[in-house]
């Protein structure tokens, strides 16, 4: 009998000038109640406070088994190389590769590489053992269709503000990669991370300005600096 789940998608961290963006991706196990849902916003409208405390509920709601809730990223260099459609694509693929391990629960082996998962989900459709619908909020589905063609895609603009659900994955993704940005290691000290979350404030690019780039900055990103810069346009067949 094969098993149908939706899963609610959104982002953050898709224009700063460092690190990783992330994805957060819900997966309720049955419809939440109105009480249960009615704190959660679009993570842009709440606070770091509100942010933390809809986490922390999130992860309350998870601990009931009333839903599956995590992140998964794209690295600098990941963006860098293949541009930023690609780097979503590829994080939400390491999410559905994880939200599979999850829901199989260790019935089946799944593969972490990119194009080993990407057969692998293909199989699972086909065969008729688990189905899944993905919502991502705005109006791109970020090649996925391509990567997964038996999947049901349905992208929402302005999704967070409309579906309670897409407002927890946006949630879960900014607070972790908050979570990340505010922990590097100390050799980052002098970029002030923990502050402008690697966004282009004017306070960061006072900084690159000073100290350079770092490791983690994205040259597709500081295309004054890096002019000739370029990514490849698809993912690698065997990636």
């Amino acid at each position: 009998m094969q098993q149908h789940f939706s899963i609610y998608i959104d982002e953050a961290g898709r224009w700063p000038l460092a690190w990783p963006l992330y994805v957060g991706l819900i997966l309720p196990y049955k419809t939440l109640t109105r009480l249960e849902v009615s704190i959660f916003e679009d993570s842009k409208k709440l606070s770091q406070q509100q942010r933390e405390t809809c986490f922390a509920h999130i992860q309350s709601l998870q601990q009931q088994k009333k839903l599956i809730a995590l992140s998964a990223f794209a690295t600098a260099t990941e963006i860098d190389t293949y541009g930023i459609t690609n780097a979503l694509n590829l994080a939400i693929t390491r999410g559905l590769a994880l939200m599979t391990r999850k829901v199989m629960k260790g019935k089946l082996q799944i593969p972490s590489s990119y194009s080993a998962f990407r057969d692998t989900l293909l199989q699972l459709s086909t065969t008729q053992q688990i189905h899944f619908h993905l919502v991502i909020d705005g109006n791109r589905d970020f090649r996925l269709k391509n990567t997964f063609p038996t999947l049901d895609i349905m992208t929402i603009i302005k999704g967070d503000a409309k579906i309670k659900e897409i407002a927890m994955a946006s949630i879960v993704a900014k607070v972790s990669r908050d979570n990340v940005m505010s922990s590097l290691p100390s050799k980052y000290h002098n970029y002030a991370f923990a502050q402008h979350k690697g966004y282009g404030t004017a306070f960061h690019r006072a900084i690159i300005a000073k100290f350079g780039v770092s490791d983690i900055h994205r040259k597709l990103f500081l295309k004054q600096l890096f002019p000739q810069h370029c990514f490849q346009k698809q993912l690698p067949e065997n990636f």
